[in-house]
């Protein structure tokens, strides 16, 4: 393969782009970037928290990890690539007329979409043909 300018251009432009998103990343951490925008005090291990400042929130221990099924339990592999040639013998025209389409999921209870909280009590499953 012969590179051509197209692909000369191209790589400088991803060199580009890395080097922008490596030099925001690097200034976002330096910055502190996702806090409140406020300084924060700093406070020696052992002595008394600034007044007006928050109390310590107690560290909670991460819980432990529920233990899984090994993968040959629940994960299904078949080949997926059938001939054409028989799948077209199996679709005779008799079968694609009888042919039925798989039932749309239905939401089963109140679905709430907005993030507001519950739905109004007394609402069904929701049909999307409405």
């Amino acid at each position: 393969m012969k590179p051509t300018r197209k692909t000369w251009v191209s790589a400088g432009v991803v060199a580009v782009i890395l080097t922008g998103g490596a030099s925001v990343t690097a200034a976002a951490s330096a910055a502190g970037i996702g806090g409140t925008g406020d300084p924060a005090p700093a406070v020696e291990p052992g002595l008394p928290a600034p007044e007006g400042a928050a109390p310590p929130s107690p560290t909670v221990p991460p819980a432990a990890p529920e233990p899984t099924a090994p993968a040959e339990d629940y994960v299904v592999s078949t080949e997926v690539g059938p001939d054409p040639e028989k799948v077209a013998r199996y679709w005779t025209e008799q079968r694609l007329d009888a042919a039925q389409p798989m039932p749309m999921p239905v939401v089963e209870g109140p679905a709430d979409v907005s993030g507001d909280g519950p739905v109004g009590a007394g609402e069904g499953p929701v049909d999307a043909t409405e």
